[in-house]
């Protein structure tokens, strides 16, 4: 038996108990990281999520990127447990509210990603994540069905307040997807490995040259 569920309840309670200071704190801070990232590496397309009370917060992000013409593909949940991506062109006009799940979602008239390596950059929430970038969510397996089912060869970066962080390893099996960084207000985060020689660490130093690594 994992331990998934028994990790997922206890970092949803942390969540809850955050202050509104310190999540607006969190907001500007990863806002900052994930602007950083999307300049220094001149992205035109990339996917990302549209938050939620509890998560970091994007829509600023997104409309800073709209801005000057990159292409942002957010998801939309369809049935129980299918999972697709949509481009936005505007906040305003084209997203509507899941009255179901009590979440933002593109409109189904938005243009869809049919080919998932059209993008090289996924930004992705969660609910816990440990030192291994294993990543926990809300249990419905959405990313990791999506993420294999269309072969996603790009950048997995997860978006977390530091708080969030388990010093208990997550248990994975072999559909669990893990995150190639994750961004906190604290630091950014590179997969801990036993031996460096199996990892190379270039290229997150370039992305985030001005930021603290932690591995």
């Amino acid at each position: 038996m994992n331990n998934k569920n028994q990790i997922r309840e206890k970092f949803l309670k942390t969540r809850t108990f955050l202050s509104k200071a310190y999540k607006e704190e969190v907001n500007k801070v990863i806002e900052r990281k994930v602007n950083h990232y999307i300049e220094r590496y001149n992205l035109e397309r990339y996917a990302i999520y549209l938050s939620t009370e509890n998560e970091p917060y994007t829509l600023n992000i997104i409309e800073k990127s709209l801005k000057k013409g990159i292409e942002v593909y957010v998801p939309l949940i369809i049935g129980e447990n299918k999972m697709e991506f949509r481009r936005i062109t505007s906040l305003e006009k084209d997203l509507e509210q899941n009255k179901v799940l009590n979440i933002l979602q593109p409109k189904q008239s938005c243009h869809l990603l049919e080919q998932s390596n059209y993008i090289n950059t996924m930004f992705i929430p969660l609910v816990a994540f440990d030192k291994k970038l294993n990543r926990v969510g809300m249990g419905k397996g959405f990313y990791d069905r999506w993420l294999n089912e269309n072969k996603y060869l790009g950048y997995k970066i997860g978006l977390s307040a530091s708080s969030q962080l388990s010093n208990e390893n997550i248990d994975s099996d072999e559909y669990d997807v893990r995150l190639d960084n994750v961004i906190t207000e604290k630091e950014v985060y590179v997969p801990f490995v036993e031996e460096e020689k199996d990892f190379d660490y270039d290229v997150t130093y370039s992305v985030f040259n001005d930021e603290t690594i932690v591995g």
